[in-house]
């Protein structure tokens, strides 16, 4: 079935065609019965016309997707066709249906299937009647294979329940159907930019994990796992997982417990431990793949510990709490403790859940993971898989045409550039990076903006490098960046690049940095981007010898006490706070108040670094008592207005951090509630989408500067905009030029060295005559500090352009209206 998200509109509502028993389909199938209807499938019990031993067969139907996009039923068409041939090819295992046919007819896709003899598990898992753990065993060491195999192929289910599993009748044997992927093709749908895209989720309520509640997150086997050990679960219970209880802190499920009316499931220590792994609520926490399960299930059980009265937290708080008023129960319950001094205290089975967590290795990956799981093709999710198997011819193959269907993807070009090098055994330097993805708790992505504007600029120069060793054939005519890109490999080498994502997450920062330093292959880093990540794992790099370049840590802080593995393509706070300054007293302001995050290195060194120049100047610097703090997440932007404009002629000083909290939000808020009325300067973190979206609301947004280190205007490298709208259909912005600086001050260091090693990257990096050159002009950089020498600087406003997405488009100041600017509007 299909869990509906969001309702569709009454115009949207799928339509079967409601095949009658007796009715033929497509001239050779005869209806006997109704199997079962799901939202968006049914199936059929259907006798084929041809065959003489009138064998039953089960037909499923799935009706086109509902849009006027024709693009939509054409992406339809494609993958009813992929998912097709994936499940011909997995049919041919007893433990999968055979698919003996597919066709369209009547608006309609229809797959005609081996029809299986046999029983759903649903009638062995009736209410109140439990397995031992001899069964539950068993049944997960079976159903765990069959995953373990359709995982390989690339395929990920997404619906397994108890109706989707079959014992068979003739062997007893569970047979898997109903696949998910197969469903989502209705669903199908494009949004107000033509981007096509799932409307809904696919899964069963209770059996599937919170991630897979979202559309748009790509199918993992993690997802799988979830399921078979609720399903585990509710056969050991006894239970429907919609009738287990959940913690109400931790989101966990609670099912291992005893009441006054329920004794103590009778199961070892290894299998409880084991199916907790598997239904973790935060899906980093589970199993990754059904192999490691199994691992799991053979290996030894570990030393037996010490018995615990173990209770839920729930029981705990409704049958004990009661029992702690008052002098005499509280005399009670210590009675019982003296009388039992070998029983421990109560706890939970479950105990609360410590912050998201995750080994070291876990995001990060070269090519074998997708970490920036926004709207991934299948074409890419399958690239991948062939790339962790080491198949990389095909999996270069496939994330080319992952890269032709959404070529502004990053990650699928730095993917498509690892894949090349070992397709073709190339020679090659490795170089990582860290970028921040910004995730819910469920660990869905909140926000990769970010994330994706850096990959870009390294994505560029690492492509630059390959095509430099790419072989002239007719296999790599299709590669990225040809004809226009400069081809310029590394002393006749190529350049590997790996992702790691920190999250903007302290703990993951320093995972991540504790991971890759003992890699000895990574020569270089660049990374982390805000200033709060890289203030809590420099040390980490520096003591490793291992350099990190940051594209965006501005933050005085790290000048303090210099590192010498550390250097910066961004300017440093003062320099940031000098162009705003400087706009300020141009404009005839003398008068700020400042909202920032105390807490963020960043924020709190620019405010430090604006006062003491702007007050040098002769103007007057304060912040709110009430109301500075953009970080509080009950921050009110209209409250914050009103107290500001108590004095006259005040001016505003916005200084969110890089989304390690709401104070980007709250900023933009503010922008909101102040409407033009006073002028506002910013850092560059406002440089952003998201400011032009709300700008296009206002009547007005003249009163605004923000400061850029770059752009396509002013670049210093003239090819750089022209090749970057080549490369990605449009525009990049200074995050990626920054980090294409980066990319390419790393580059030139390893063209310096004889025998490239880390501590030669340093003193190539820190000798007086070390110079490269990137979009946003030369780089040098103070060997004591490793700050850049003559960093860029400026300040942007905010103009009308009809061409562009929100009619508005960030401009240097200097430049009073488009037109000046010399850009096509019209």
């Amino acid at each position: 079935m299909i869990v509906n998200i969001n309702d569709r509109a009454p115009t949207d509502i799928i339509k079967f065609m409601c095949l009658k028993p007796g009715e033929e389909l497509a001239e050779r199938y005869k209806i006997i019965d109704r199997l079962g209807q799901g939202g968006f499938a049914v199936t059929y019990k259907a006798e084929y016309l041809q065959n003489p031993a009138k064998l039953p067969c089960a037909i499923k139907e799935i009706p086109f997707p509902q849009s006027e996009n024709p693009l939509v039923l054409e992406r339809a068409r494609n993958r009813f066709q992929r998912e097709a041939s994936a499940l011909h090819l997995l049919g041919k295992d007893s433990r999968i249906p055979e698919l003996f046919d597919r066709f369209e007819e009547n608006g309609h896709f229809y797959l005609v299937q081996e029809y299986v003899q046999g029983t759903p598990l649903t009638q062995e898992l009736t209410q109140g009647q439990q397995w031992n753990e001899t069964q539950t065993i068993a049944f997960l060491r079976e159903i765990l294979e069959i995953l373990s195999f359709i995982h390989k192929a690339n395929i990920v289910h997404r619906d397994i329940t108890p109706s989707n599993l079959i014992r068979r009748t003739q062997n007893r044997k569970i047979v898997l159907i109903d696949f998910g992927s197969v469903k989502e093709i209705s669903t199908l749908t494009s949004n107000s930019t033509g981007e096509i895209l799932t409307s809904q989720a696919i899964g069963t309520k209770g059996y599937m994990p919170a991630e897979q509640y979202n559309p748009r997150s790509v199918p993992q086997p993690y997802n799988d796992i979830y399921a078979v050990g609720i399903i585990a679960i509710q056969a050991l219970t006894g239970r429907r997982p919609t009738n287990l209880p959940q913690d109400p802190d931790t989101c966990e499920i609670i099912w291992d417990y005893s009441t006054s009316d329920r004794r103590m499931l009778q199961i070892s220590d290894g299998l409880r431990n084991i199916l907790n792994k598997m239904v973790r609520f935060h899906f980093q926490q589970r199993y990754q793949s059904a192999t490691e399960v199994l691992e799991a299930l053979d290996s030894p059980p570990p030393p037996q510990q010490p018995d615990f009265i173990e209770l839920p937290i729930q029981f705990v708080r409704q049958h004990l709490r009661p029992l702690l008023f008052g002098f005499t129960g509280l005399a009670a319950v210590l009675a019982i403790v003296l009388l039992i001094p070998k029983i421990p205290p109560l706890v939970p089975r479950f105990q609360p859940q410590q912050p998201l967590t995750a080994s070291s290795a876990d995001g990060v990956s070269s090519g074998e993971k997708l970490l920036v799981q926004t709207s991934a093709l299948w074409s890419k999710q399958r690239g991948i898989n062939e790339f962790a198997d080491a198949n990389y011819p095909e999996a270069l193959k496939l994330l080319k045409q992952s890269w032709r269907e959404d070529r502004k993807d990053p990650e699928t070009l730095i993917y498509i550039n690892n894949a090349l090098l070992e397709a073709i055994n190339a020679e090659y330097y490795t170089i990582a990076i860290v970028v921040p993805i910004r995730r819910n708790q469920d660990g869905s992505i909140l926000n990769a903006n970010l994330a994706e504007e850096l990959l870009r600029g390294i994505g560029q120069a690492q492509t630059e490098v390959n095509l430099g060793i790419l072989p002239a054939n007719d296999s790599n005519k299709d590669f990225p960046g040809q004809g226009f890109l400069e081809p310029k490999a590394i002393k006749g080498k190529g350049l590997k690049v790996i992702i790691a994502d920190d999250g903007n997450i302290k703990s993951y920062a320093k995972q991540r940095a504790n991971y890759l330093v003992t890699q000895p292959n990574i020569l270089a880093v660049i990374g982390h981007y805000t200033s709060d990540m890289t203030v809590e794992t420099v040390d980490i790099y520096n003591r490793n010898k291992l350099v990190a370049i940051s594209p965006g840590s501005t933050t005085e802080e790290l000048t303090r006490k210099p590192r010498k593995y550390f250097f910066r393509t961004a300017p440093t706070t003062s320099i940031e706070a000098e162009a705003l300054v400087n706009q300020l007293l141009k404009v005839g302001q003398k008068r700020v108040a400042a909202f920032y995050n105390p807490n963020s290195p960043f924020s709190a060194s620019l405010w430090e670094e604006f006062k003491q120049q702007f007050e040098s100047a002769g103007g007057t610097t304060f912040r709110s008592s009430n109301y500075y703090d953009l970080s509080k997440n009950n921050f009110n932007a209209e409250a914050a207005i009103k107290e500001v404009e108590k004095n006259p002629k005040t001016a505003l000083l916005l200084i969110p951090d890089g989304q390690v909290t709401n104070s980007l939000e709250n900023a933009i808020e503010m922008i909101k509630a102040n409407d033009d009325r006073n002028w506002i300067v910013a850092p560059w973190t406002l440089y952003e989408p998201r400011t032009l979206e709300l700008a296009k609301q206002l009547k007005s947004v003249k009163k605004l500067g923000v400061s850029v280190f770059w752009h396509p205007l002013i670049s210093f490298d003239k090819k750089f905009p022209l090749n970057a709208q080549k490369l990605w259909g449009g525009p990049v912005n200074t995050r990626s030029a920054l980090t294409y600086d980066a990319t390419k001050t790393l580059i030139k260091a390893l063209e310096m060295q004889p025998e490239p090693s880390r501590e030669g990257m340093q003193k190539t990096l820190a000798a007086p005559n070390f110079k490269a050159e990137g979009a946003t002009g030369i780089i040098e950089f103070d060997s004591k500090t490793g700050n850049r020498k003559n960093p860029p600087k400026g300040v942007a406003h905010i103009v009308s352009c009809a061409r562009e997405k929100f009619g508005l488009t960030f401009v240097p100041i200097e430049f009073p209206t488009a037109v000046a600017a010399g850009l096509k509007c019209d």
